[in-house]
């Protein structure tokens, strides 16, 4: 049999139940243009993620669209604008004061 070579391709542990943030707090938090952002997807609503390419990259929000955010990420020497929704982002400073703990 041929391998996948579909989107969700080696996704098992990445899209898996148990890595899923719960709970409304994620949702509750206003990001403004400008401010720095890491993609994480959250396996609870794939249809708004990104790429599984993305995961764990820090971009900047350039901009909203409805309830999406356009976030601006530096790829190597190309520019790469992602649009997606709050449950797959974090704040940059959320996660650097994790670490210092």
């Amino acid at each position: 049999m041929p391998a996948t070579k579909g989107y969700r391709k080696k996704t098992r542990k990445l899209l898996s139940y148990r890595r899923a943030r719960k709970g409304l707090s994620q949702y509750m938090i206003n990001y403004d243009i400008g401010e720095k952002v890491i993609i994480n997807i959250n396996p609870i609503r794939i249809e708004t993620a990104p790429h599984k390419r993305y995961q764990g990259k820090v971009g900047t929000i350039v901009g909203i669209r409805g309830k999406a955010y356009i976030i601006e990420l530096n790829i190597g020497s190309k520019v790469k604008k992602i649009i997606t929704t709050k449950e797959h982002i974090m704040k940059y400073q959320a996660v650097n004061e994790l670490r210092a703990r």
